[in-house]
């Protein structure tokens, strides 16, 4: 029981779980704060900051999610210095350089009983491009499909192919898009590649053989962007103090839901999974970070684009969700792009196949 207790893994989730239930007691209190900062600062001049948060807040008086996303990110932050402590009970002094925060290890210092270090690539820019135009090509051929199929439509398309009238009939800024859309892939791609794949997948490696840690991880990776709170979403009484546990309730009701899993977690699920098959291949994180970014950009790019077609049947819905990662089309997309990246990476030595 011991050992268990001082296992990486389980210390791992049980900082996603202290978080989330730090986000939920705070949630309303920051809610409060902002509130008081609005009112306050509405018509009146006042210092930069203040000011802008006071803005801030009113645009989101309606929007109490956004404040329970804020304590999320704020309570990871604070409980991130206690896991960092935490991690480092249990073992004994280590050069920093052999740990898996470690961007890069020599082969000499690395021990098979101690997990996959990251190493130096010498054909790592390529391998990111090769994983970006493979990702982002995938994706938007899928989308262009859809767009055939009278799923989704142009948004300066008077109807869809299908015939249904656009709700919404707008200009598409191509060069907005663009300008939004990489900026955006190159930065959650490089910072979460090098949080859940850098560093988890390290720790991971350390604590379990490559099927298993690459599974897990997996599951964490697709729950915690699950968390994102149903669209339309409402908490009756964004100020009470059991405001933050509401909305937490209506978040996890969603595992409940089976479209919620087999057409968002399951897609979320298999891209945690081709992202570690690649960085576990390569030993290093270009070739993941290439392949998030395509997947991130495209997603970008087509729904700044485009618009889901409303009143489609149901069993379509199943097939293709209201964007480029839900349903199980996308699913198919993500093991055909898994199938390409086993086929482009080399094939592990003897002894380290998954």
């Amino acid at each position: 029981m011991a050992r268990w207790l001082q296992s990486d893994v389980l210390k791992i989730f049980l900082y996603v779980a202290g978080s989330l239930t730090l986000a939920a007691w705070i949630s309303p209190w920051l809610y409060n704060v902002g509130m008081g900062l609005a009112e306050v600062t509405e018509g009146k001049e006042t210092n930069g900051v203040i000011a802008w948060l006071g803005e801030h807040a009113r645009r989101s008086k309606d929007n109490f999610p956004r404040f329970f996303d804020r304590s999320f990110l704020l309570a990871s932050v604070v409980l991130l210095f206690p896991l960092l402590s935490w991690l480092k009970m249990g073992r004994g002094s280590g050069s920093y350089r052999d740990t898996p925060w470690s961007l890069r290890l020599p082969d000499s210092v690395v021990a098979m009983n101690r997990g996959q270090a990251l190493r130096r690539n010498p054909s790592g820019l390529s391998q990111a491009l090769i994983g970006f135009f493979v990702a982002a090509g995938l994706l938007l051929v899928a989308g262009w499909l859809m767009l055939q199929a009278g799923i989704f439509m142009w948004r300066d398309a008077a109807v869809s192919t299908g015939g249904v009238p656009n709700p919404l009939l707008m200009e598409i800024d191509w060069g907005k898009a663009f300008r939004k859309a990489l900026p955006t892939a190159l930065v959650v791609a490089t910072l979460e590649e090098v949080l859940f794949r850098g560093v988890l997948l390290g720790i991971f490696l350390r604590a379990m053989r490559p099927a298993p840690a690459i599974a897990t991880l997996s599951f964490l990776f697709a729950f915690v962007h699950f968390l994102e709170p149903p669209v339309g979403v409402r908490v009756p009484d964004p100020e009470a103090a059991d405001a933050g546990f509401v909305l937490l309730g209506q978040i996890f009701s969603r595992f409940a839901d089976p479209f919620s899993m087999l057409g968002r977690f399951l897609v979320l699920a298999s891209v945690g999974v081709v992202l570690a098959i690649a960085r576990w291949r390569t030993a290093s994180l270009w070739l993941p970070i290439g392949l998030h970014a395509g997947w991130v950009f495209s997603h970008v790019i087509f729904k700044s684009a485009t618009w889901p077609v409303a009143g489609l049947p149901e069993l379509v819905r199943w097939f293709v969700g209201a964007s480029l990662l839900e349903g199980l089309l996308p699913l198919t997309i993500m093991v055909i792009t898994g199938i390409v990246v086993a086929m482009l990476t080399r094939v592990p030595d003897e002894g380290e196949k998954v």
